[in-house]
């Protein structure tokens, strides 16, 4: 076996491997799978591999794929996935997240983190045998398409449509709360940001996913829960002029909403979304430098 960065040439094989291997452990949980054809998968993996900042390694044998591993430098943390390998027990995953861990160390990161399914016990034990340890716990939640409650009390937050003149400042502040330094994504996802006084507070991003059409919430990170709901409040009850492209309430929504705040699950509860499934975020090396209310992103690699 010959675990080797992957090429362009890879891009189709690998994304049939990526979709075959989450669909199947996603359907024997009787969970859907992130991606709903080969194409979507592949089109992840195209991203990660045009991306600078990017990891992708693949284990060839024979001639064919028969596993992959990705992940993205962010500042001094490594966010790792998606991880899928053919052959379970055989020592394949591990050894691939292995290389990864150590190409992590040779760029100089203080942290890796990573998401995993509740009902993946193999993935624990993968990652708790190197180091890794619970961080956070995470409610998968959906949203039906429809107008949420009317925004009655704004808290004295000033909400409005992410704009470029935004991002130095929001870069800072996302950084403060969560060590990533991630301007890229929040420059391409970020729709809402939310000052007090002047002072960014939170923001919110939403992107298009290819499940049912749904808009997938996140990132998004306040320094307080009820202003995250607040935000996620205008967002389904305000059609914001600026930002004529995206109606939070015409469609369906999912999003990764952190437990680190306990009002958060009954937050979400009250603006419609019910509960699907359970999954962590994993850490290993230097702590997250703050649990703030947030969302994470809906790809199976934390952005």
């Amino acid at each position: 076996m010959e675990i080797r960065p992957l090429t362009a040439d890879d891009l189709e094989p690998a994304g049939a491997l990526l979709y075959g291997a989450f669909a199947h452990a996603a359907s024997s949980h009787g969970v859907p799978a992130p991606w709903p054809d080969e194409a979507a998968a592949r089109a992840l993996l195209e991203r990660y591999h045009r991306a600078r900042s990017a990891t992708v390694l693949v284990a060839e044998e024979g001639g064919a794929l028969i596993a992959l591993g990705a992940q993205r430098l962010r500042g001094e943390v490594t966010t790792m996935g998606p991880i899928a390998s053919y052959i379970p027990g055989r020592g394949i995953g591990g050894a691939l997240v292995d290389e990864l861990l150590r190409r992590a160390d040779d760029e100089g990161a203080a942290a890796q983190r990573l998401y995993v399914d509740g009902w993946n016990a193999p993935a624990f034990a993968l990652y708790a045998g190197r180091g890794f340890g619970v961080v956070d716990a995470v409610l998968h939640v959906e949203r039906e398409a429809g107008a949420g409650p009317a925004l009655g009390n704004a808290r004295g937050l000033e909400m409005r449509a992410f704009g470029s003149r935004d991002l130095d400042e929001l870069r800072r502040f996302d950084h403060k709360l969560t060590g990533l330094e991630r301007p890229d994504d929040l420059g391409a996802m970020v729709r809402l940001v939310a000052r007090r006084r002047g002072e960014v507070v939170g923001y919110l991003g939403a992107s298009e996913t290819h499940l049912d059409q749904a808009y997938a919430l996140g990132p998004a990170v306040a320094v307080d829960v009820m202003d995250l709901f607040t935000l996620l409040t205008y967002a389904l009850s305000a059609a914001t002029e600026d930002d004529a492209n995206w109606r939070a309430s015409e469609r369906g929504l999912r999003a990764r909403l952190s437990t680190s705040a306990p009002a958060a699950s009954m937050a979400a509860l009250g603006l419609g979304f019910r509960i699907r499934e359970l999954g962590y975020i994993l850490s290993r090396g230097a702590p997250p430098p703050a649990r703030p209310p947030q969302l994470y992103s809906l790809d199976p690699e934390i952005v």
